[in-house]
């Protein structure tokens, strides 16, 4: 493990950049660990509406302690009218406006004029808000997956970096920050992030924590470097006891873990919670009972489809996975015979294949007719491949995270028989065309503040950094995570109408009731298949995700009750 720096340039307003420094696109979502980083997506002609959502705010006066504190209000201290007068960027302030041209943005407030408190808590000063960036030594398994990400198509660190700086110092411009600014402080780790992917090194990720309590800094980004995820597990909990935030945590985890680290650890991928809820509704009413039709192997493709889970070997994820088969089995009534055991596999690159394998004869062996991949990009293409030289044809049953279900990864990971008339299932997110490249909201973003075409493969990290600046905002003049939280959970449903990163509410229950208080915003999924022979607008590559169900998302209990023929794009059946 390296010694704890500060190396020089390390401290800067409205920036973080360092030479070394990756990320991959989330909700999204980091990489291994977290979950793998997710990426967010402005809808395509032909729609990715929200089918059949409220969008009404519930004011919660009370309810669970994880949720609190109470009462919600937006935003959450300051005598503060939203919709009114005139904004910090100099537009008329109505109550259909948002903070800046993003249907992301917190809904706009007026100028604040007064005393902002000064140092409302540690790392806020009058004029500042310091947040942290965890910074990991390099290793075998970094360089991997780097490697890995950059043939997916993601673009170099410096050059996200850049990009990231422009919308940096443009956020700092716009959001009501109530007379501070953010300042985003990087340091070294003496963490691990393949051991904290593996639930480990406790100890380390602690002592991190603890460098940033003493910096001292309000909170962690959460953003990734260089293609690890920062906002492991462990280490947010260990920022939850030190009672500093982490913008983006516990990637994937159940809300009940949000709850006990209240209100210092946030996401805006969903909770592993609500995806089991979503995941059992879609395998219960759409596909079970029903024939494996799209298997590869004709005699699989004539039995009724039984299920098998590859997931990571992590607490939350078998917990959540154990409560998505519960709910086939209790909810929906799915017969236990047509569930096999799951798959546990460790979040450590250097096995991969080796788990893979092992996967694919147990699932072999079980007769499992449909691997549902609830797991990260590499792992999913990686498991085909094992799947394809063993002389196993499932069907590949998406759930929707973390990145699975993004054109790139498929491309360079997935073996192409197999994906080929076989692969579809659920996707958090929206077409990477819809994300990158200049017709993207970060796309139209940076070409509006620099006149330039923003580069390939990166949205300098927009969503997150949205995130953190509607949070901040919503937390009022007095800034502590006790206010942000309420202002937070009053924020009504943003994103509409294309819902280009998913729709984001913290509002709404993992049970889908209004005023119920959530940790992670995204909440809904649309439902896709692959087709290998037409070519992806995202990269001019062959293979695609095809959308149906006119490319709407669905949130929990507003799922249709029958799934229309799969496959029927041109070119999109199977090969062999």
């Amino acid at each position: 493990m390296s010694k704890l720096s500060f190396g020089r340039g390390s401290h800067r307003v409205g920036a973080h950049r360092s030479s070394g420094r990756g990320r991959l696109r989330r909700p999204a979502v980091t990489l291994l660990g977290a979950g793998i980083l997710a990426a967010f997506t402005i809808a395509t002609a032909g729609g990715s509406g929200l089918a059949g959502a409220a969008s009404n705010v519930v004011l919660a006066h009370s309810g669970p302690a994880g949720e609190g504190p109470y009462p919600w209000k937006y935003p959450g201290s300051g005598n503060i009218k939203a919709g009114t007068g005139t904004t910090v960027g100099g537009q008329k302030c109505t109550s259909s406006t948002p903070q800046f041209g993003s249907p992301y943005a917190a809904q706009c407030l007026p100028k604040f004029t007064g005393n902002n408190g000064g140092a409302t808590y540690k790392g806020v000063t009058a004029s500042t808000i310091t947040l942290a960036q965890r910074q990991f030594p390099s290793t075998a398994n970094a360089q991997q997956l780097a490697s890995e990400a950059q043939a997916a198509g993601n673009a170099l660190p410096t050059v996200t970096d850049q990009v990231e700086q422009v919308f940096l110092n443009y956020f700092n411009k716009v959001y009501e920050l109530y007379g501070r600014k953010v300042v985003i402080q990087n340091y070294t780790a003496t963490g691990n992030s393949t051991a904290e992917a593996l639930n480990q090194g406790q100890a380390q990720a602690c002592a991190d924590a603890t460098t940033v309590a003493q910096m001292p800094a309000f909170g962690d980004t959460g953003i990734a470097f260089d293609y690890q995820p920062t906002g492991t597990g462990p280490y947010s909990l260990c920022l939850a006891q030190q009672h500093v935030v982490n913008f983006n945590g516990d990637g994937y985890y159940d809300e009940g873990t949000f709850q006990s680290q209240n209100p210092y650890i946030w996401s805006t991928t969903q909770d592993c919670t609500r995806v089991s809820s979503l995941t059992s509704e879609v395998e219960g009413t759409l596909l079970a009972g029903k024939k494996a039709i799209y298997a590869g192997d004709p005699t699989l493709a004539s039995q009724t489809r039984k299920f098998g889970t590859y997931v990571p070997n992590l607490p939350p994820y078998i917990g959540c996975t154990k409560r998505s088969i519960h709910l086939l089995e209790t909810k929906y009534h799915v017969p236990a015979k047509q569930i096999a055991s799951s798959f546990y596999y460790n979040l450590d690159v250097a096995t991969f294949q080796q788990s893979a394998q092992q996967a694919v004869v147990q699932f072999k062996a079980a007769g499992v007719t449909t691997v549902v991949l609830a797991c990260d990009p590499f792992s999913a293409g990686i498991i085909t491949k094992a799947a394809a030289a063993q002389d196993y044809h499932p069907e590949w049953f998406l759930i929707g995270t973390a990145l699975t279900d993004q054109d790139q990864y498929v491309q360079s990971q997935d073996d192409p028989a197999e994906a080929q008339g076989h692969l579809f299932g659920m996707s958090e997110l929206s077409p990477s065309t819809d994300t990158f490249g200049p017709n993207s909201l970060a796309g139209k973003l940076y070409q509006k503040l620099t006149g330039h075409q923003i580069p390939p493969g990166t949205d300098g990290d927009y969503s997150q950094l949205v995130e953190i600046f509607d949070m901040l905002q919503a937390a009022g003049p007095d800034l502590t995570p006790q206010n942000m939280a309420k202002g937070v959970h009053a924020l009504p449903q943003l994103g509409a109408p294309a819902y280009q990163y998913g729709n984001w509410t913290f509002n709404l229950g993992v049970n889908g009731n209004g005023g119920g208080g959530d940790h992670t915003a995204s909440n809904t999924a649309r439902f896709i298949y692959w087709n290998g022979s037409a070519t992806s607008l995202v990269n001019g590559m062959k293979g695609t995700f095809v959308p149906i169900f006119n490319g709407n998302r669905f949130a929990l209990g507003q799922w249709p009750k029958s799934l229309p023929k799969l496959f029927t794009a041109p070119g999109s059946g199977p090969t062999g």
